[in-house]
């Protein structure tokens, strides 16, 4: 058994309304254990056969164990707060609901079973999470036959349990018998949870940053342009100076031509840590060479997980000066303060970069570590380094 546990994405405020979900659940759970029994427990569940308004959302805080509650309160909780953080209490509310509400219909059109639980509006909630913190990283428990955690981002999370329930979805169907998960529910939410998130951030009602699901398809297709274009010889960032009739070669010149032209095919290919070594070799041969605009940000962000911190905040500091008008330049200028600030101690700089980048930033996120980290280098700034 797989039991996600935790993410790796700290809050920047506290989830109030997906607590208060929580709470709701139970404490309707409990009601059911003795209030909501026979008749009135009927009337609220989603009944496919005699469908009626206040049913899907009733059944969403009905459950038929507690084990089902438990489980369903697990997942609530280890993505809902995330959810909750990102579009606020009220939006996620509303959210939530309509979540469930849409799973309901999805169930209704496929099945003439009643159906109970909370599982189609917190599908809606992972949903939201694939599109919102797909680099996030989910711890999960497991035991069978050995006890121990491993972690999985929460792209590949939710896409595998959409694709078990698209499966057991329709191969309950193939095989027959009676399915007692409500299966087309989860389908229905996870799609009204990706589609509303994604909606939301290409009318950018939601602030984008480049760790969302919009950030890491503008790059891949980015990769994939400049990976066309290489495989056809073409080099756009290329320098070829003019020749004389009777000149010879530069080899100094071909040499740099070869590295820049084996550094985009590395990029292409995925292989950054090639890619950075013949980056530090060109920048040997010549320092005033710089590549593309995403092969540049590539390498210095490579340089960077790679822990070579100078050589990062050069690559970086290169861009910048390079690439003043690049999309989401704060962004780039809030990792190099880090850089400075956390690994070089030139807290001048630091303190310059994220002055200027509290001026673009957008995502809450972003605007919180850059407030804290001028506040931890600022009684920092008088002290000799």
């Amino acid at each position: 058994m797989f039991i996600p546990v935790r993410t790796d994405t700290p809050l920047r405020r506290t989830p109030y309304m997906n607590y208060a979900l929580i709470v709701a659940n139970v404490i309707v759970f409990m009601c059911q254990q003795g209030v909501i029994r026979g008749s009135l427990e009927n009337m609220l569940l989603l009944q496919p056969r005699d469908p009626r308004l206040w049913q899907f959302f009733t059944y969403q805080f009905l459950h038929g164990s507690i084990l089902h509650i438990v489980g369903n309160m697990l997942f609530l909780y280890i993505f809902g707060n995330n959810v909750n953080d990102k579009l606020g209490n009220f939006g996620y509310l509303g959210f939530y609901l309509a979540g469930g509400v849409f799973a309901g219909i999805a169930h209704v059109l496929t099945s003439s079973e009643p159906v109970l639980g909370a599982s189609g509006a917190i599908a809606a909630v992972t949903g939201a999470y694939l599109v919102l913190l797909p680099y996030s990283r989910i711890t999960i428990f497991y035991f069978f036959y050995l006890i121990g955690t491993f972690e999985l981002s929460g792209l590949w999370f939710v896409l595998l349990f959409f694709a078990m329930d698209i499966f057991e979805q329709f191969s309950s169907g193939m095989f027959g018998g009676r399915e007692a998960v409500a299966h087309m529910a989860h389908i229905g939410g996870t799609f009204f949870g990706f589609a509303v998130c994604m909606t939301l951030l290409s009318v950018r009602l939601l602030p984008r940053d480049m760790w969302d699901l919009f950030g890491i398809l503008d790059r891949w297709n980015r990769r994939r342009q400049h990976r066309d274009a290489v495989s056809k010889g073409y080099d756009p960032f290329g320098y070829t100076p003019r020749q004389t009739p009777n000149a010879r070669p530069d080899p100094m010149m071909e040499r740099i031509q070869d590295t820049r032209a084996s550094i985009s095919e590395a990029v292409a290919q995925q292989r950054l840590p090639d890619a950075v070594k013949l980056y530090l070799e060109l920048r040997a041969i010549d320092p005033n060479q710089v590549m593309s605009r995403q092969t540049q940000l590539d390498i210095a962000n490579q340089l960077f997980a790679d822990g070579l911190h100078p050589a990062a905040a050069d690559a970086y500091e290169l861009f910048l000066r390079t690439y003043p008008k690049a999309e989401q330049i704060e962004n780039v200028q809030l990792i190099l303060a880090i850089v400075y600030a956390r690994y070089l101690n030139r807290y001048d700089r630091a303190k310059e970069l994220l002055t200027s980048a509290l001026t673009k930033l957008h995502a809450e996120r972003d605007i919180e570590l850059a407030k804290s980290e001028l506040a931890r280098i600022e009684p920092l700034l008088s002290k000799p380094v």
